[in-house]
Order: C-alpha cells, then structure tokens, then sequence
C-alpha cells in the first residue's frame, strides 16, 4: 500500500487500475482493495472517469471541518496550513469534524483574512449521535368558548409542550428537529441523539432520542454526557458480561502448570490510596555488587484469550478511561478488581521480570510466567511518608527494603537523565469530591519519591522487554516517539529566545539538549513554562509495529508492558511473550500482519480517552471557580495571543484575560511573544500577573480573568 501511494505521488497525474496493477506489477483485485481503503479515508480521490490520484494532484486538500462563532464553517487542512473559509454554495452541508475534501478558491480581495475553499466532498461524517439538552417550552390551554363551557364541565386539559433540544456543543452550529418519542426524558434532561438525516444548507438537522441520560444539572450526568460524546462505553455487552461472571474467583491448581512458584518471595504492591487494580508488584534482592529487580506484572492474558468476547470488547476500548469520579474500565470488574488484581494475601498469576542491576544498567534479566502472593498493599502516602522520615503505617519488615529501593531508583534516574532521557514531569489536576461528585477542591498532584520509584522500575522493565522483543524480531506493538521536526525546533528555538533563553538546538538536536534546557530551569520560576513549551514542540508518542525509538527518554527500545489491565497494547505485549517463552515462533508470521492496524487502533484509543479525560477535567475546574468568582489568584502566563492571554492558576487551572478587558491599545508582538501596549508596556510569556475570576461558562468549560 505504501508502494501505491509512492507510485501515485512520483507519477503527479490520475492513474487507473490497470496502469497501476501494471506498474506495480500487482492483480488488479489487490489493487481495487487496496485504493479503496484509501478513498475511504481521503487519501486517495476517484475521479468521474474511474481513475484515481492524490488529493493534491487535483488541486484538493483534505481537511476537517471546523464552526466558527458567527456560526460560518471552515476547513482546516490535515496536513497543516491556514484555516480556509467554506463556501455556502452546494448541496451538502459538512458538520462539525467531518473529514472533507475542499478545493481552495482564488482570493476575491488582496488582504483578505482568510482564503476561501469549496466544498467537493464529505469523506467521513465524525459524529452519528451527539449529546443535547432537552426543554419542554409550555404551551398555553386553548380558552375555552361559551359553547363550550355548556357543553361540558370537565375541566380544561393539562398545558402540554413543545420538545426543544439544544446540541451540548453549540459549536454544532445547526438547529436541531426532534422525531420520534421523547422515551421518558423530562424537561432539562441530557439525553443523546441519533442523527435520522443531515441537513442541506440553511436546513436543520433531524434527529431522534436513542438514550436518556439523566437531570443535566447533575455533575455526574455531565461526566456520562463526555464519555458518551467520545464513544465510550459504560457497560460491557451481554457476551462480554456473561464471559466475566464464570470468571474463578481464586488461582487454581491447574493454573500453576509451568509456572515459577515465587510466592515465598517478599513482594508487595504501591499505587494511590483510590487506586482499585493493581497491574504490578515489585521485589528486590540484593548482594555486594549487585541488584535482583522483580517487576511482577498481573498476568491478564492467561483469562482474556484472544477473539473472545471479553477480549473484542478490550480491543475496541483500547485503554481504560479515568474521569474524576467515573472510571470506564477497560476490563470487567471480575478481572480488574479481582482476579488480575494483585491484591495482598491471595495467589495470583503474573509474568515476572527479574533483572540483574550493576551500576544502574541492566547486564541480565529473566523472563517467566508465575504464581505470587503478594505480602502488603501500600499507598504512595505511607511510603513517602516512611521515606522522608515521619510517623508511617508500612510495616517494619518492608522498611529496609523500601530503603534499598529508594536508593536503586536514584542510581537508575541518574544513569537515565545521564544519557539525555528528558524529565517533563508537569503538574496533573487532582480533586476532591463530595459524596454527589462536585469538586471542593482543585489541586496540583503531589509526586513524591515513591511516585518517582515505581516510575523508575517500570520505565527500566518496558525498555527490558522491548529490548528482549527487538533483539527476537517478535511481533510487536512498540511504544514510539519520534524526534521533532525542524520546523518544530526552530519555533521553539524562537520562543525560548524571546523569553531570554539563549537556546541553540540545531536541526536535529539530541534528546540531551533538550534536557540540559529543562534541568536549567528547574528551582526558578518558568520551570513548568519551559517543560510546557518543549512538551509542545514534541511530536506524539504513539503505538508502532516497528522499533522507531523513543526519543524522549533517549533509548532504543521501549514499549508498553507493565499495565494489561488497562491498556490493550500492554495485553498485547504479554500474548506475544507468551509465545516467545513457550516457543511457538512458527505463528510469529501469523500474528505480525495485524499489527500496524492495531498499533493505529490502539493510538485511536488512547487520543480518545486522553481527550475525554481532559474534557472532565476542564468541566470540574470549571464547576469549581464557578463557585470562586470574585476571587484573586496568582498566576502565569502561559499564552499569548491575538485576542488576549492565557494564565494558568497554582492549582493548574487555566483561563483567559480577553484583551478587551485591558485598558488602552494593545499589540500582539509575535516574536517576543508578548502583548505590547503604550508606554513600554508588555504582558510576556512566562510574566507573573495577579487575576479575578469574572465569568465562567461552565458549560463550555470557559473561564475568564481579568487582570489586577
């Protein structure tokens, strides 16, 4: 496939099946397959007379539709480049995120400021079923006549209304018309909808109720109405749900054929005080000169077999998905809080990684399916707690050795952050709830040495692995983050000059550069600014069949494998172990075909619930400085744009000061990036302001500053 978008792209014209079969000397049938994978995801264009061509070689661009606030529609090319303003003219009418071909007009006027494009074809509609709000507007009783009052003496009917629904995204930017029955929603419920047909221009799009999800006002509605909008499943299917119910509910004797009997061996569990599942145990031995590492990992693949019904479902999840206050597990609750939990005092199985330490670098490691029981149930409070000293609950037996592995962990990063390997750790969002799921506090989350340890371990047993899988030549699902563009270096080159940062990276500068940048900042007050920036400049870690590296932690090999109850690469990584160790290397061809498709699907997955998470957490923080308006906070300025500036508050919060609430005249100063007003007055990158939260839309998750 790759070879017919060479040869489509090296010919630059239309081209049809037979001149392609020809050229690449394939049958025609694999041709037509093949191309029509392509035309259905846009990159490929069948014209009128049955021949087909890139995009680019007909003047189209492929692009994704985006609504404005005027309620106008755009184009936003995929391959990068200025947003282009859609044509009204046509017969269809693109949604929100729909997947277009556009051809961009000729500009009608110099200075214009945006160019214009005309709609060819949707490609792919992005959303079948959206969610909305439901109101039932009150429809005044007809009065009754005289002639009818003698009629009768009943009393007048009940006031009946009219169902309106508003789209949860107003950004839909369409009027919507309800069919169908309103299957027991009430007025201000959230409900979802099922598109029944797609409007033409100026028209409305029709739709039907398929799901009522409750009273809108309820947090906990809001976070089902997100998970809904990405696709994600709260319940599993019958298949799935009946498989998980004859799950065992303990570690059998059968079960222990092959196995390494490690239950004698001191290993125990650390994970935070709400975690539910426990994918990993660790162990450690030592001598003189030497560290025994055990990372123990639940062994899911010996319950979830492949292509069983719990299985499709955990492939079509991808990954679990944590909203702050609901979890959508990737697993049933059977295996992810049971029987692959590695819960103290209980047998249960694991693949068991044990890896020979000397001077922080791994000489060797061993690899085996086992039984484990592990011995305590740790939290990363109580082991910091023990760790810095003060008063601990972690039993006296575990002390030392949680000592010996702080020590380990040290050694470890340093050899880690020696090679060039990039520490971005930023600040995640952290909540308190009350008992109806509404936040009461907001904060950044605390990453303690303990944190930092398990990190340690686990990064140390995924590079081990991905070694063991490189070096084999197993198919393989690798975790892959792939250096970053020139263009991208330069515009980060760009902005750390303009915050004072005299940055010379190059056009392909070394992982190990980026890191001196990162650790010169670290104590002042741009540190998260400068991780932030970098972060951004980065491309996206994402799942590949092939070892690309991964440049961020400057190693060769990496992957996912030390969490299958959450993530279906990490399971995917454990069936084909399985069939290394037990030496069933003529199915290695069998298996390999499939995973580029499943290293695409499994980065889906993972964009989708990162999204989702994201999502939740913007809704909380804005449910909370709803109730903080009036309040002053400090801050940093975090972006800077045309219509304002961004600041982000101690507790991660982020919102926007409009520069229309700033006295005076005010200039974006791109390359300093800065707001310039009169006076030598500037509002840079990075500066330290003081902001009152205004107005919040909780809605849109909006919030807006002003500055003090």
């Amino acid at each position: 496939m790759d070879s017919l978008l060479d040869l489509l792209e090296s010919n630059g014209k239309a081209m049809d099946i037979a001149e392609i079969s020809e050229a690449l000397q394939q049958p025609a049938e694999q041709v037509r397959l093949a191309l029509a994978k392509f035309v259905d995801t846009g990159a490929v264009v069948a014209t009128k007379k049955g021949k087909y061509a890139l995009p680019e070689a007909l003047g189209l661009i492929l692009a994704r539709t985006l609504v404005l606030r005027s309620s106008a529609r755009a184009a936003r090319p995929l391959r990068g480049g200025a947003d282009m303003l859609l044509s009204e003219r046509g017969v269809l009418l693109p949604m929100l995120d729909d997947l277009i071909l556009v051809r961009p007009e000729p500009r009608g006027f110099p200075g214009e400021r945006m160019e214009t494009c005309h709609l060819i074809s949707i490609i792919r509609r992005a959303h079948q079923t959206f969610m909305a709000l439901l109101h039932i507007v009150p429809t005044r009783p007809i009065e009754p006549t005289k002639r009818t009052k003698a009629k009768s003496a009943r009393p007048p009917a009940r006031p009946s209304g009219t169902p309106q629904l508003s789209p949860l995204d107003p950004r839909l930017g369409t009027e919507l018309v309800l069919e169908g029955e309103l299957l027991g929603a009430h007025d201000g419920d959230m409900v979802q909808v099922r598109v029944v047909k797609m409007p033409k221009p100026g028209g409305k799009l029709r739709v039907r109720i398929e799901r009522v999800l409750g009273d809108a006002e309820d947090i906990r509605v809001q976070l089902r109405a997100i998970a809904a909008r990405h696709g994600l499943g709260e319940s599993f299917p019958d298949d799935a749900a009946h498989q998980a119910a004859s799950i065992p509910t303990r570690v059998e004797e059968a079960d222990l054929a092959g196995r390494s009997d490690f239950r004698r061996l001191p290993l125990f569990t650390i994970d935070g005080e709400d975690a539910q599942d426990f994918d990993d145990a660790i162990s450690l031995e030592l001598s003189e000169d030497r560290a025994m590492l055990g990372v123990h990992i639940a062994d899911v693949s010996h319950y979830v077999r492949p292509d069983t019904p719990i299985d499709r479902e955990a492939r079509a999840r991808g990954t679990s998905t944590y909203l702050p206050g609901l979890t959508l597990p990737m697993l049933p609750e059977a295996l992810s809080n049971r029987m692959c939990s590695l819960m103290p005092g209980v047998d249960r199985l694991a693949l068991s990684l044990t890896m020979e330490i000397r001077d922080g670098k791994v000489v060797d490691h061993l690899l085996v399916p086992s039984v484990i029981h592990s011995s305590a149930r740790l939290t990363y409070t109580q082991v910091n707690r023990m760790l810095g000293a003060q008063k601990s609950d972690v039993p006296a037996a575990l002390q030392q050795t949680l000592r010996d592995m702080a020590d380990l962990a040290r050694t470890l990063r340093k050899r880690r952050l020696g090679r060039g390997s990039i520490d971005l750790d930023m600040p995640e969002a952290a909540f308190t709830l009350d008992a109806r799921g509404r936040p009461t506090d907001v904060r950044a989350r605390d990453r303690g040495e303990a944190e930092r340890m398990i990190e340690e371990f686990m990064l140390l047993a995924n590079e081990t692995v991905a070694e063991l899988a490189r070096t084999t030549e197993l198919p393989f699902l690798y975790r892959a983050h792939e250096r970053p563009d020139p263009e991208s270096v330069h515009s980060l080159e760009a902005l750390l000059h303009g915050l004072g940062i005299p940055a010379r990276l190059g056009n392909s500068p070394s992982p190990a550069r980026f890191q001196r940048i990162v650790a010169d900042s670290e104590g002042k007050g741009e540190s998260q600014l400068i991780k932030r920036v970098v972060l951004r400049s980065f491309q996206r870690a994402e799942y590949s069949e092939s070892p690309k590296g991964h440049f961020g932690l400057a190693t060769q090999d990496y992957c996912h494998f030390t969490a299958p109850i959450r993530r279906y690469p990490d399971l995917t990584a454990h069936r084909m172990l399985r069939l290394l160790l037990d030496g069933k290397i003529e199915s290695f061809a069998r298996h390999e075909k499939h995973m580029p498709e499943l290293a695409r699907h499994c980065s889906f997955c993972e964009q989708r619930a990162v999204q989702a998470e994201r999502d939740a957490d913007s809704l909380l923080k804005a449910h909370y400085m709803y109730r903080q308006l009036g309040e002053e906070f400090p801050g940093i300025v975090t972006g800077v744009t045309s219509w304002g500036f961004y600041v982000t508050l101690e507790n991660t919060v982020e919102g926007l000061v409009s520069i229309s609430t700033l006295a005076g005249d005010w200039q974006l100063d791109e390359k300093k990036h800065a707001l310039v007003g009169r006076g030598n007055r500037s509002i840079r990158l990075g500066d330290s302001v003081d902001v009152r939260v205004d107005r919040v839309n909780v809605a849109l998750r909006q919030i807006d500053f002003s500055l003090l």
